[in-house]
């Protein structure tokens, strides 16, 4: 991953890393609630520079964080050309620096961001997505996603039912797993569908947009995540990039697999959750 720049968006089947210093604070604790598409695609509201009420899509699978174009012009924010690798291949996006963004008690100045026409998401959400937001806001903070209260909590975490070591490469969060007895490293990202695994694949469609990615489905006999076995499982085999800037064999869905809490402390290197 040395010398790359991504953004992972999972839904999309993008994959990219990137990472970078953070500055700003919260207050411990403090809930901030969301809408829940599709069971696992956690939408709620934040404000960019002086426009506020905008939707925002959480994705811990994304780093930098992605600005919605028409948002981008709103805000006036001067671009200089970028691209994102994405599984099908690469395609053309900008970069910019956004003056402020807040989401609960998170706020950030003046930081890089990705812009990209975000238009294919109409397709998911009956609402505009303004942006998509990663771990270079959600990430230095612990936080907790309660997907059955729909709020997502920053500060201590409280002791869930299981916990493993969580490691960042590149921005993006990663958890060591065992598929089929066989180890494996899998990105924890919040906007995946299922579980989604790179191999090589013949394709069995031409052509492709950002928001497509060719699959096969393919069953587990068993998943297990530090000392939890959650069974059989279904996962989608797609093919993934080959020139050696992935570090990570897939993306785990938290929802996928049943998962009603799970938490993030980066600073520890830990990931919680409950079933």
């Amino acid at each position: 991953m040395r010398g790359h720049t991504f953004c992972c968006l999972s839904l999309l089947g993008a994959l990219a890393l990137a990472g970078e210093p953070l500055s700003w604070g919260y207050r411990d604790g403090q809930g901030v609630s969301f809408d829940l598409y599709r069971d696992y695609l956690i939408v709620a509201q934040g404000s960019a520079g002086p426009l506020k009420g905008l939707n925002f899509l959480l994705d811990t699978g994304a780093s930098p964080s992605v600005v919605n174009r028409p948002l981008a012009q709103k805000l006036h924010l001067q671009e200089s050309p970028a691209s994102l690798a994405v599984i099908a291949g690469n395609v053309p996006a900008g970069r910019a620096v956004l003056p402020s963004l807040e989401f609960g008690p998170l706020r950030r100045d003046n930081f890089q961001v990705l812009v990209e026409d975000l238009s294919f998401f109409q397709k998911a959400f009956p609402v505009r997505i303004d942006a998509v937001i990663g771990l270079d806001v959600l990430g230095q903070s612990p936080f907790i996603i309660d997907y059955r209260s729909r709020e997502i909590h920053f500060g201590s975490i409280p002791t869930q039912a299981t916990s493993l070591p969580l490691r960042i490469q590149g921005g993006l969060p990663i958890v060591d797993a065992e598929l089929d007895h066989v180890p494996v490293h899998l990105l924890l990202d919040t906007a995946a569908p299922s579980l989604i695994l790179f191999g090589p694949v013949t394709p069995m469609k031409i052509s492709l947009t950002i928001g497509e990615f060719e699959r096969t489905q393919v069953r587990l006999k068993s998943l297990k995540l530090g000392e939890t076995n959650f069974g059989r499982q279904e996962a989608s085999l797609v093919k993934g990039r080959s020139n050696g800037s992935r570090d990570f064999d897939g993306l785990l869905s938290p929802t996928a697999l049943g998962i009603t809490k799970v938490a993030f402390d980066l600073r520890q290197g830990l990931l919680a959750f409950n079933r």
